[in-house]
């Protein structure tokens, strides 16, 4: 008689890694990953704005404070899902939707709370202003989400052998994969064994 270990472990012996099959990415939760999953863009693909606001060129709002704001000429509007190729200028601002595209010429974003502009004037259907007073100094960079921040392409984002979790999904989504190379499930089978036991068309006989 073998232990549960012991058969466990003479079973394990017995048999090689299964092959790799392809499966939707609804069906991957807790299926093993066959292959490394190497990004092939970059998330976010492209830099953007992490808020509500209005995005600017940090050296034209340098000295912006709440009792000194600087006026600038609204010349963009960039809500999430569009991009604006007019480039932002000496003088000029873009107002931008949290996760829209930073236009060319603006390296900073100032949220929304932090200029004269009502917050109303982000809700839908609602058109931009033709200036904006800046009543704060952003440091270049801030409040954007550079293009790979989360991500680059080529990167090795989940590493073979790993058990796929929900959050492991949404990375592959996100990436743009409907599928995934997972290990295939092993068949199993139990088998009853036994003097005593006969075939289910076999009558019984004494001690069986």
């Amino acid at each position: 008689m073998y232990s549960v270990d012991q058969a466990l472990e003479r079973i394990l012996a017995a048999f090689d890694r299964l092959p790799a099959e392809h499966v939707a990415l609804d069906d991957a939760l807790g299926r093993t990953l066959a292959a490394d999953v190497r990004a092939s863009e970059n998330l976010p693909p492209f830099a953007n704005s992490s808020m509500d606001g209005y995005a600017v060129r940090a050296e034209d709002v340098a000295h912006a404070d709440r009792n000194h704001g600087v006026r600038l000429r609204v010349v963009a509007d960039i809500p999430a899902g569009t991009y604006s190729a007019r480039a932002i200028g000496t003088g000029e601002a873009a107002r931008i939707m949290t996760g829209a595209p930073m236009p060319p010429g603006a390296d900073a974003v100032v949220p929304v709370e932090q200029t004269d502009s009502p917050p109303e004037r982000f809700q839908p259907g609602q058109a931009a202003p033709p200036s904006v007073q800046i009543l704060a100094a952003p440091s270049p960079g801030a409040y954007v989400r550079q293009a790979g921040e989360d991500v680059r392409a080529g990167q090795v984002v989940l590493d073979a052998g790993r058990v796929l979790r929900a959050a492991d999904l949404g990375v592959l989504a996100g990436l743009g994969m409907a599928g995934v190379d997972v290990v295939r499930r092993p068949r199993v089978a139990i088998i009853s064994t036994g003097d005593e036991l006969l075939e289910i068309n076999e009558p019984l006989a004494p001690g069986k």
